[in-house]
This record gives C-alpha cells, structure tokens and sequence, in this order.
C-alpha cells in the first residue's frame, strides 16, 4: 500500500480482536473451498518479494533473471513482483521519493518503462517457469493514478468526492491520505468487468501465476469470488489477499497476511508479552481457516520495512531477528522474504526510491536464510505438518512440534536476550537427536538456550 498509517490501524484492531482469545483447536473447523490451495504447488509456496529497481544492480526485469539462479538457491519457489506498471504523474508523491508510489497505476496494461519492456517481463516470466518456480504480480483494484485515462473516459468508474467529484481511497469511514490515487468505484459494473479484463490478460497474454491483491478488503467480496473465478476458468492460480479475515478465503483467496501474529510478535520482544500469547493466537486463527488456506507469515514486507522497521530495528538485533524470523515461519502457513531482508538490512528502505544493495554483503545473514528455507522447502513438516505446542503456559521459550506421518520436527524458540533452560517433551527427552540445521546430535532431557537462540531438531534415524 502507498502509506502505512492504516495499516499499522487495521492490523492492531485484528490483533486485539485475535490475542487472548480461546484456543479450542489447532485445525481447521471450516470445510474445503473449492479452488483455494489449488493448484498443489501453493501448498509448498516460498515467497519472495521483489521491489524490481532494488532487487538487482540494474533495477530492471533483465537484472532480476540473473539473480534467478541466487534466488532459487536461498529455497524461493515464488516471486511476488510489486507494481510492475507505469507510475502516475499527476499529484505524484516526490517529496517522499522521486519513483513516487509504484502503487499509483497510470496504465494496468503496460509495464513501467524503467523495469523494461513487455517482451523482458515475458523473459522473467519464462526464466521463472524454467526453474520450475511460480511468478505473481501486485494487482491494484481499489485504485489508480488520478492521469490514468479511466478518470477521463468512464469517469462514472470511480466514488464521488469532494476533489473534482472524486476521492482518495476511504477505508473503514476514514479518508485516507493517499493523495496520489483516486478511489475505484465497485458499484459500477463496468469497473467489474474492466478489473476482471485486467486479471484475464496478465494470465492469458503472459502466462502469470497469479496476484497479490493489494488492499483486498477495501473492494467488495462478491467481485472477488467472480473475478478469481474467471480467471481460473482458464488457470489455477495463487490469490494472495492483503488482508487478514478468514472470509476472503471464502471468496477464493489461497492466502491471507498474518497481521495479527506479526502484531502479537512485536509485543513479545517489545513489550515482554508472554511468548505464549503467539501459540494461541496462532491456535485461534487456524480454527477459523478453510482448510488448505493459507496465512502468508513474516517479520517484514515493503510496508514494514518503509513505514515501520526492518526486523533487526524491531526483534533487537541481528540474532532476534533471525529467531522472530524461525518463530513466525515455522507456524503453519507460507514464509514471505522481502528483498534485502536477507541482508540484515538495518534501516528503513523506501519504495518511493530506488535503494540498490550489494548482494554480497553480509553472508553470514544470507547463510542464515538460504540455510532454513531450504530446510523448510524440503520438509514436509514445516510446510504442511500439524502443530502441537508443548509448552503452552511460557513465558520465554515456546516448544512445539510440527509433524506429518513422515516427518516431525521439534522446534525451540527463545524470545529472550537472556539464555534459559527447557525440558524436552516425551518422545525427545530420551531420543538421539540431530539439529536439522546444523546436523549436530543433541543428547539430554534438558537443553539451555541462549539468548534469541532456537534449535529445529528432528529424532535421529537408525543407521
């Protein structure tokens, strides 16, 4: 989204609404939805998300092909480009940076001439298929530029206001301050058919994989089950829905953001909230998915990174970072890497700007997460297994395990700059065991973790 303020509003009421509540289970109670965790590969989904001027020297679709191979290699299956069309001109935010907001769309049909051209985004897409990854885009439905030619040819698409007869984007009775865009309106139906066109085209002429709905609660749930149903009449695709009720799975969404965890997360290190507020939230939310939905789970996005801090800002540290990071991401769900991240980024980065990194820098942090994603990619556990929490009543440390029939692995988190010692559940305490990131064997019925350390341990096989 262009600005941060609403959010940071709509994930603390989430949050309130979720943190604290009872816990009667850690499966899903709704039924299957037709189409959501389908295809079979959104079930396994890595997300990575890409801002295309930062996330290469060249800033560009051509630049990001060659740091495919390096991508892939970190454990991604999925890029998520952000805005990838023409940025508006008119009442353009400069004075927050000279890119302006990749969120203003002057032009669905096009790309942004300074990532390339429709035939290189083709190659990124086919570079992306030939590594058996997935490629979806940011689509924009509640808004556009005020110089798209929309407002000019069917003005009658968008909300009255008092700006010329049109508004910025009001969300939950609030005028936003999103000065650059002008507010859609959902009630016509030719913005309907106009949005479904735009889905339709990306998977019909580029063979995309699906979308990120940005700011998905603002447009109606009704469009939203036509629209996903149109386009995968033709292809099953990845809905990614920025927004965090249960109901848009009902439409047809695969995934919705995890705000409520990424809020309760932050009280934990911040605040000293009990570490077990996080197992009950999570136990909350679960019981209230369809089943194979998916929550997208993070410690950072490009919003948080610009409007809020970058993880080592907010989970102290470097060494807090990287446990917030294995907490969120070993919870059911799907893991999300924002660009940069991997480099321990440590002050804000703004999408309004182009800030190109050194990809090199900092390798013992992009060890850290080529080493875990790929040991989630290739765990059945992590990915699909169920949770069990073994220590539901803590304070510092949460215990728990995830488990399918193949594949189990235990995992301990300390949220505390401060080490602390746990007891193994029945099953570890007197079974060999193997860290499953580093293979070193683990013996006791205790184990002491120092501060902000965790252990991903798995029961050792007989030879």
């Amino acid at each position: 989204m262009p600005h941060r303020p609403v959010l940071l509003a709509l994930a603390s009421a989430l949050a309130i609404g979720l943190v604290g509540c009872a816990s009667p289970s850690n499966e899903s109670a709704s039924p299957s939805i037709d189409g959501v965790g389908e295809p079979a590969w959104v079930q396994d989904a890595t997300v990575y998300e890409v801002f295309v001027p930062d996330a290469s020297a060249e800033g560009t679709f051509q630049g990001l092909i060659g740091r495919l191979d390096e991508i892939q290699a970190m454990g991604v299956n999925t890029l998520w480009l952000m805005p990838i069309h023409p940025i508006g001109e008119k009442r353009r935010k400069s004075d927050i940076g000279a890119l302006g907001s990749p969120y203003s769309i002057r032009d669905y049909y096009d790309v942004n001439p300074d990532y390339g051209t429709k035939e290189d985004f083709r190659a990124l897409v086919d570079s992306v298929h030939a590594r058996d990854m997935h490629i979806i885009i940011d689509l924009v439905a509640n808004h556009t530029a005020w110089d798209h030619p929309w407002l000019d040819e069917h003005p009658d698409m968008y909300s009255d206001g008092p700006i010329n007869g049109f508004t910025v984007p009001v969300l939950n009775g609030d005028t936003t301050n999103w000065t650059d865009v002008v507010e859609l309106d959902f009630e016509n139906p030719r913005t309907r058919q106009e949005m479904i066109d735009v889905m339709q085209y990306w998977v019909r002429e580029f063979n995309i994989d699906g979308y990120r709905a940005d700011v998905a609660h603002a447009v109606p749930l009704d469009f939203w089950e036509n629209a996903i149903d149109s386009v995968e009449a033709r292809k099953e695709v990845l809905m990614l829905a920025e927004a965090a009720g249960p109901e848009m799975h009902e439409v047809g969404f695969d995934q919705t953001y995890a705000w409520p965890f990424y809020g309760a997360l932050k009280r934990v290190w911040e605040e000293d909230a009990p570490v077990r507020t996080l197992a009950t939230q999570v136990d909350t939310t679960l019981a209230n998915l369809p089943e194979a939905a998916r929550r997208l789970r993070f410690t950072t996005n490009h919003d948080e990174t610009m409007w809020d801090a970058p993880p080592p800002a907010l989970f102290d540290g470097l060494e807090g970072s990287t446990a917030a990071f294995v907490l969120a991401t070993s919870m059911p769900g799907a893991p999300l890497v924002y660009n940069g991240q991997e480099l321990g980024v440590t002050d804000s980065v703004s999408f309004f700007a182009r800030t190109p990194y050194d990809w090199s820098q900092t390798p013992d942090v992009r060890r850290f997460y080529r080493d875990y994603l790929r040991l989630y990619g290739d765990s059945p556990a992590l990915r699909t297994g169920a949770l069990t929490v073994h220590t539901p009543d803590a304070e510092d440390v949460l215990v728990y395990e995830r488990a399918t029939d193949t594949d189990s692995l235990l995992v301990a988190v300390n949220v505390r700059d401060a080490s602390r010692e746990v007891s193994l559940p029945d099953g570890y305490a007197d079974a060999p065991l193997t860290d499953a990131l580093t293979g070193a064997s683990v013996e006791g019925a205790t184990m002491t973790l120092e501060g902000y350390d965790y252990r991903v341990l798995r029961r050792a096989t007989a030879e």
